[in-house]
Formats: C-alpha cells, sequence, structure tokens
C-alpha cells in the first residue's frame, strides 16, 4: 500500500485521536514530496495454543539505499539529548490504530471524522491477512492506518538514513521484539 506525501512532512499518530489540532508535529526529517510504499512486519506465536499475530512494527520506505544508521524520529519541539537512557518519544494511540500521514492532511481530516469512520470500517483490526489500508479523504488526503494488534500503547518511531545521510526508511516499532542480549520478553 502506497502513501501520498504531498509536501513531504510525516506525522505517525492514532488515525481516530490524533488527527486535528492535538495531533503530533512532522517530523523534522523530510522527504521529496511523492508516493511512497507503507508495509507491515507480522510476528506469529503461540498464544497459550491458539495461534496469534501482532504487528512487531510498520515501514514508510522512501529509498533503496541501505540504512547504516538509524536514529529517533523527532519534532522540533524535542531533543533527544533530553533522553534518559531506555527512553524514547513517540506517539500515543488508545486502540492499537496507527497511521502515517503528510502534514498538510492533518487539519483537513480533522474535520471529517464520520468519513475516518466510514472509509475504515472495511478494516478488520488484527487480521493481518489484509495490507494496511488507504484512505482518500473529501480532497484527496490521505493516510495509510493499520493495527498494531496490542492495543493502547506509546511507540517509537525511528528514521533509518543511508551512508549519504539521506533518509530510506521510517519504522514505527511496537516493541515487540527486544534487543539482543536483554531479559526476555512477554507480549503485553
Amino acid at each position: 500500500m502506497d502513501l501520498a506525501l504531498p509536501t513531504g512532512q510525516i506525522v505517525v499518530c492514532d488515525p481516530f485521536t490524533g488527527l486535528g489540532p492535538f495531533a503530533p508535529r512532522p517530523f523534522t526529517a523530510n522527504v521529496r514530496p511523492g508516493r511512497y510504499p507503507v508495509t507491515l512486519a507480522v510476528v506469529s506465536f503461540d498464544n497459550a495454543g491458539t495461534p496469534a499475530q501482532v504487528a512487531a512494527a510498520a515501514r514508510l520506505s522512501i529509498g533503496d539505499g541501505p540504512v547504516t544508521r538509524w536514529e529517533l524520529a523527532l519534532t522540533a519541539d524535542q531533543d533527544a539529548a533530553d533522553l534518559g537512557d531506555r527512553e524514547y518519544f513517540g506517539y500515543e494511540t488508545d486502540q492499537g490504530d496507527v497511521c502515517f500521514v503528510d502534514a498538510s492532511a492533518v487539519s483537513a481530516l480533522a474535520d471529517h471524522e464520520d468519513w475516518l469512520d466510514d472509509a475504515l470500517a472495511t478494516y478488520v483490526a488484527a487480521d493481518f491477512s489484509l495490507p494496511p489500508v488507504r484512505a482518500t479523504g473529501p480532497d484527496g488526503e490521505e493516510i495509510v492506518a493499520f493495527t498494531t494488534g496490542r492495543g493502547h500503547g506509546f511507540y517509537p518511531t525511528w528514521v533509518g538514513r543511508t551512508d549519504g545521510g539521506d533518509v530510506a526508511s521510517f519504522v514505527t516499532d511496537f516493541l515487540v521484539i527486544e534487543e539482543p542480549g536483554t531479559a526476555n520478553s512477554s507480549l503485553r
């Protein structure tokens, strides 16, 4: 599924609670305006004998170059130096619904909550056989939405850069997989 970014300024938020005046600011890492694919990384596991799935991450792919470094995606009012060890800036989702959206569409789509409910009504939460869904607003604004499968949470987004410093991707991490060498994790 691809997303139109007419300004190249990216916002990641809950599509039901994060659009409009309370939307997060766009990331300072901008990209060339265009259309870019969004994909989910899905993890399957055994939940007490019942197969289950959750999204581990969602990626907005910008370029073809290999990622050689990752940095926390920041907005203009955030400074990574203000964070402690294992702290991050991120966004909150009430029910586990998330979207990538161009900053130019954030305010416009907030005025059309009924449209958004209708546009996403066909999306079945936690059915990972479905790709992310692109919804187009009344004036052509787009979002690409998906679910984490985990409900309420607070999640970081990372910027992947090439050797030359170009943005290759944005990855929003649903904190399913821990770093190597950390304690064993359980799904929350």
